[in-house]
């Protein structure tokens, strides 16, 4: 609980910062979504986050004051629970897959089969859904993303480049 408060004011100090950070950076254009936007909504996110968890160290029951060494053991004892090395290691091959593949396939095919996959390695037993989550996670992002924000992501190649501008 003690490491949660100090986490919490570490995180608080660090979301102020690059908040204030982030509105000095220039709007030279002047629209409505400047560059420091972006960072400046994640900092708030972030800063909101971080107050709740402080104030829920305060609030949970049994408020004791455990000292370092009796969290320590606390945390390792949590870690040896909760440690899966070889969904570890299936999540650090897809993520090399995922980043070698990204510019041959193109961004749709790629992230839709990362997301299916990263679903099936953290359990989701029902094939369907985790296929589903990857098109809706891929459909909103490409909508927010290079139709909206007009940002490019990769095509791929060849066919893989035709079948992305069908949607971007």
């Amino acid at each position: 609980m003690l490491l949660e408060r100090y986490i919490s004011i570490v995180m608080i100090a660090f979301s102020l910062f690059f908040l204030v950070m982030s509105f000095q950076i220039e709007n030279r254009a002047g629209d409505l979504i400047a560059p420091g936007s972006w960072p400046a909504g994640l900092m708030i996110i972030m800063l909101v986050l971080s107050i709740v968890l402080f104030i829920k160290t305060f609030s949970k029951k049994g408020n004791q004051v455990k000292t370092a060494n009796e969290e320590a053991e606390d945390l390792a004892n949590e870690e040896e629970k909760l440690v899966y090395p070889k969904k570890f290691f299936y999540l650090l091959g897809a993520l090399i897959g995922y980043t070698l593949l990204l510019e041959y396939i193109g961004f749709i095919i790629d992230t839709v089969v990362f997301i299916f996959v990263l679903s099936l390695i953290f359990g989701i037993k029902n094939w369907t859904r985790g296929l589903l989550t990857g098109l809706f996670a891929t459909a909103g992002a490409v909508v927010l993303f290079p139709i909206l924000l007009n940002t490019p992501f990769p095509r791929g190649v060849g066919i893989f480049s035709t079948f992305s501008l069908l949607f971007y």
